[in-house]
C-alpha cells in the first residue's frame, strides 16, 4: 500500500514538472511568434534590399524561425519520455509472497506503456496544432519601383529602392522580396489564430500610359464616348478629341505614391488628368464665339499644356504629350450641316473667283499682245516712212550732181544688158545731153533697127 502511494506521488510530481515544461514551451512559442519574430522579421525585411548580407540574414532567420517550433516540440517530447517513461514502466502490482506473478502484472505493464504513449501523443498534439508559416515572396519588375512599408511600429523606417540604379549595378532583371508574418491569436487557445503580414510591398508602375478620348466608338482607348465636351461663348456645345501620354520618373515615385496611395497611373489618366484637361479646355473655349474659336484651336491646346503639365509634375506625373485630334463634333447635328453648306459655298466662290481671275489674266494677255503687234506695226511703218523721207531727200540732193545721174544711167544700162535676149527694141528713146535738146522716143523700122541702134550707141555723148 505504501509502495502504491509513493508511486502515485512521484507520478504527480513528474506530471506537474512536465506541465510546467509544456507551459514554458507554449509561452516561448507565443513570445517568439507574437513579439520576437515580428520585430526581427520586419527589420530584416526592410533592409533585405540594401545588400546581399541583409538578404542572407533574412533567409537564415526565416529558416531558424521555421525550425524553432519543431525543436520546441522535440524538447517537450524528450522531457515527457524522461519524466513519465520510467515512472509508468515501474508501476507496482499487488501480489502475495506465496503466489507466483499472475498474468495481471504483465497486463499492468502493457497499460503503463499505453498510458505513456497517450500522454506523449497528447503533448505532441497540444504543441503542434498551430498552422505552418508558409513563406510569401513578391517580385518587382524592371519597370516598377517597390516600397516596403511596415504595417506595425514606426513608419519612418520604410525603405525604397530605385530599380534603375539597382539593376544597373547588379545586372539583374527583377527583385524578389520576402514578406514576413506574425502570428495573431484569435481564440482562447494559443493555436487558434492566423498569420498576418508585418510589412506590405507597394509597387509603382512607371511604364508610359497613353489615352485617347474621342466621341467615336471605333477609335480611342475605349469603345465608349469619352470625348471632352465643352461650350463656346455663344453657348454652342461641342466635343473635341484629346490624346495624352504620361509616365512616372524614378525620382517622382515616392511623391506619386504619397499623393495617390495605391492608385495606378492608368486610373489617374482616366480620372484626374482627363478632368483637368476638360476644365482648362472649357475655360479657353468660353472666351470666344464658335466662328472665332474654330481658328483658335492651337491657342486652346497651348492653354491646356501650360496648365496641365506643371500641375501634375508637382504630383509625380510627367506628361510628355497633350494634343487635340479630329474636328469639332457638335451637339446639334444641324450646326454641322450648316457649316458644311457654308464651306461648300465658300469653295464654289473660291473656284469662281479663280476662274474670273484666270479670264481676266487672259484678257490682259490678249490686250498686251494686240498692243504689242500695233506698236510693232507702228514702228515698222515709222521706219519705212523715215527711209522714204531719207531716200527722197537724198534724191533731191543728188539731182544737182551730174555724177549721180551718170551713175544711175550706168546701173540702168547694166540691168538692160543682163536682161537683153539678143533682140533690139522696137522703140528708141533718146535723151538729150543739154537743156535745149528734147527727149525723143522713135519707132525704129524693123530692117533698120540694128543699124539705128548701132548709130545711136556709137553717137558720142557730150
Amino acid at each position: 500500500m505504501n509502495c502504491e502511494s509513493s508511486w502515485k506521488q512521484l507520478l504527480l510530481r513528474r506530471v506537474i514538472v512536465l506541465a510546467v515544461i509544456v507551459g514554458c514551451a507554449g509561452a516561448a512559442e507565443v513570445l517568439v511568434e507574437s513579439y520576437v519574430w515580428p520585430s526581427v522579421g520586419e527589420t530584416l525585411a526592410l533592409h533585405q534590399l540594401q545588400s546581399p548580407e541583409w538578404s542572407h540574414a533574412m533567409q537564415t532567420a526565416t529558416a531558424l524561425h521555421a525550425t524553432f517550433p519543431i525543436a520546441l516540440r522535440g524538447m517537450v517530447l524528450l522531457a515527457g519520455f524522461a519524466l513519465l517513461g520510467p515512472v509508468l514502466l515501474s508501476r507496482p502490482t499487488k501480489t502475495n509472497a506465496a503466489q507466483t506473478p499472475s498474468p495481471l502484472s504483465s497486463v499492468g505493464s502493457r497499460s503503463s506503456v499505453m498510458g505513456l504513449m497517450g500522454v506523449l501523443t497528447l503533448l505532441l498534439v497540444s504543441t503542434g496544432c498551430q498552422p505552418y508559416d508558409r513563406p510569401e515572396f513578391e517580385e518587382i519588375d524592371t519597370s516598377e519601383t517597390g516600397f516596403l512599408i511596415p504595417l506595425e511600429g514606426a513608419t519612418e523606417e520604410q525603405v525604397a529602392f530605385e530599380s534603375e540604379r539597382y539593376l544597373s549595378d547588379r545586372k539583374v532583371a527583377a527583385k524578389r522580396v520576402q514578406v514576413p508574418h506574425r502570428w495573431v491569436q484569435t481564440g482562447r487557445m494559443y493555436y487558434t489564430g492566423e498569420w498576418m503580414d508585418t510589412v506590405r510591398l507597394v509597387k509603382v508602375d512607371r511604364s508610359p500610359v497613353t489615352r485617347e478620348w474621342t466621341a467615336d466608338s471605333t477609335s480611342g482607348t475605349r469603345t465608349t464616348n469619352e470625348a471632352i465636351w465643352i461650350e463656346s461663348k455663344d453657348s454652342v456645345g461641342f466635343s473635341v478629341g484629346f490624346n495624352c501620354t504620361a509616365f512616372i520618373e524614378e525620382e517622382d515615385t515616392a511623391r506619386f505614391l504619397y499623393m495617390y496611395r495605391s492608385r495606378s497611373l492608368a486610373d489617374m489618366m482616366d480620372s484626374e488628368v482627363r478632368a483637368r484637361i476638360q476644365s482648362v479646355a472649357a475655360e479657353a473655349a468660353a472666351r470666344y464665339d464658335l466662328d472665332e474659336l474654330r481658328s483658335r484651336k492651337q491657342e486652346m491646346v497651348d492653354d491646356v499644356r501650360l496648365d496641365v503639365i506643371p500641375f501634375f509634375k508637382e504630383r509625380g506625373i510627367t506628361i510628355t504629350t497633350i494634343g487635340m485630334f479630329g474636328g469639332f463634333t457638335y451637339q446639334n447635328p444641324k450646326i454641322q450641316e450648316a457649316i458644311d453648306e457654308t464651306f461648300v459655298a465658300q469653295q464654289k466662290k473660291v473656284v469662281n473667283m479663280a476662274l474670273f481671275d484666270a479670264q481676266q489674266k487672259e484678257n490682259e494677255r490678249i490686250e498686251l499682245e494686240a498692243e504689242g503687234r500695233a506698236n510693232m506695226a507702228r514702228t515698222v511703218a515709222q521706219g519705212e516712212a523715215d527711209a522714204i523721207r531719207e531716200l527722197a531727200e537724198a534724191t533731191r540732193e543728188a539731182q544737182s550732181d551730174p555724177l549721180f545721174v551718170q551713175l544711175k544711167q550706168l546701173e540702168v544700162e547694166h540691168d538692160r544688158i543682163e536682161k537683153w535676149n539678143g533682140e533690139y527694141p522696137s522703140y528708141l528713146f533718146q535723151m538729150g545731153s543739154g537743156g535745149d535738146s528734147p527727149n525723143l522716143m522713135l519707132q525704129l523700122p524693123a530692117q533698120s533697127a540694128s543699124s539705128a541702134m548701132g548709130n545711136a550707141m556709137s553717137q558720142p555723148h557730150s
